[in-house]
């Protein structure tokens, strides 16, 4: 893999609650359907993500949704 390549890795959302008003926590995991993930997995990918957004940003996640997540390099 190229030292500037990205890479993409498939997610779904595996939780998601109001810890706060005016607040989403939204919890991801690997997205296992139809071998997505075996670009960069070499076996069973482990991925965990979580993070808290405003209530606008949370409109745009569903639980069982399931999403791209890219990795590119900073030019830095």
């Amino acid at each position: 893999m190229s030292q500037h390549a990205a890479v993409t890795a498939k997610v779904e959302c595996t939780g998601r609650s109001v810890p706060y008003e005016g607040e989403v926590a939204l919890s991801f995991g690997p997205d296992y359907a139809d071998g997505r993930n075996a670009e960069w997995a070499a076996a069973t990918p482990h991925l965990s993500l979580s993070m808290t957004v405003n209530d606008e940003a949370g409109q745009h996640f569903q639980l069982g949704g399931t999403y791209t997540l890219t990795f590119t390099p900073n030019a830095d």
